[in-house]
């Protein structure tokens, strides 16, 4: 028996003509033209030649040097001198000083005991002549910049404690990914925002809605009340009673400030002024009573949690 087609189309291909009939009618897309704009550098550092950070004793003085790249020194506590050309420059915690290509120069503690950190670089940028042999303090909000050159350096760099004739970096075996960039990034914006400062042209504050507000002075507290206790012990209760803060709030806090919880940052401090004790040949038992270890065997244990060797290591990295 021959079949005859049905007329009617399949439900199918009826429903697809229908779809189609019922979608908008699309424009052609026309094609824009953008205009791709060249970045202006107006700081480009090119090199890192090295990075320091020192814990420097009373009277120690710096060999004078000097060489042709920049040179940037920091005071992250106390005061130190920065005599460039003989002529000596007080230098406050939190400021920082540029020493240009080529100029006699040396760093000293005269009766201070300051940490100082610094980075030498090559920049051959015209704007970088606006901080030559000049003073400039760092703003806190600009800080972070400083934090992280020197985090990402010793997770880059084979940095020793205590080296000031160090004349070049080593990568470490396990680099950060990337780590290189974010110290040249990190210099660089630092170096902007200072000299947007320096001519006056501080930008306003922007943030995102979900940033949140949060306050620096209550953690500066916090490690100024574990500052005065080096000597001794430390009591959560007592901190949360002096300064009028339920325990849970203020460890939440500060870990999120900080990264780290209120006791080790109270470790780290003591780590310091052994390291102090040790610059003036104090024994290793002696330094253990006077900190409020309970025994010389678990001062030698937190000394190499937080400085990365032993108290024994460190004397002799520092002849």
């Amino acid at each position: 028996m021959k079949t005859t087609r049905s007329a009617t189309a399949s439900p199918v291909a009826h429903d697809s003509r229908e779809q189609k009939n019922a979608a908008p009618a699309r424009k052609k897309c026309a094609s824009k033209r953008f205009f791709m704009r060249k970045i202006d550098n107006l700081i480009n550092v090119q090199k890192i030649v090295t990075v320091h950070y020192q814990e420097l004793e009373k009277g120690y003085a710096a060999p004078e040097e000097k060489h042709d790249f920049w040179e940037m020194v920091y005071t992250d506590k106390g005061n130190a001198f920065v005599v460039t050309d003989g002529t000596s420059y007080l230098l406050k915690r939190g400021e920082t000083f540029f020493i240009p290509p080529n100029l006699p120069h040396y760093v000293c503690s005269g009766n201070n005991e300051p940490n100082v950190f610094i980075i030498s670089f090559s920049c051959r940028s015209e704007s970088i002549r606006f901080f030559s042999n000049r003073a400039f303090p760092v703003p806190e909000n600009l800080s972070y910049l400083l934090e992280n050159i020197l985090a990402e350096a010793r997770e880059t760099f084979v940095l020793p404690d205590f080296d000031p004739d160090l004349k070049k970096l080593e990568l470490r075996e396990n680099a950060n990914i990337g780590g290189e960039q974010v110290i040249k990034n990190s210099l660089e914006l630092l170096l902007i925002y200072l000299l947007r400062r320096g001519e006056n042209q501080v930008s306003p504050q922007e943030f995102f809605v979900s940033k949140i507000a949060s306050s620096t002075a209550l953690q500066d507290e916090i490690v100024r009340y574990l500052s005065e206790r080096v000597y001794g012990t430390f009591s959560l209760e007592e901190l949360c009673g002096e300064i009028h803060y339920g325990k849970t709030h203020l460890c939440t806090f500060f870990k999120k400030q900080t990264g780290k919880t209120i006791y080790q940052t109270y470790l780290k401090l003591k780590t310091d002024e052994a390291k102090k004790l040790i610059r003036r040949k104090t024994s290793f038992s002696e330094i253990a009573e006077r900190l409020g270890f309970d025994s010389l065997s678990h001062f030698n244990y937190v000394f190499k949690n937080y400085a990365g060797m032993t108290p024994g290591e460190y004397k002799k990295s520092i002849k």
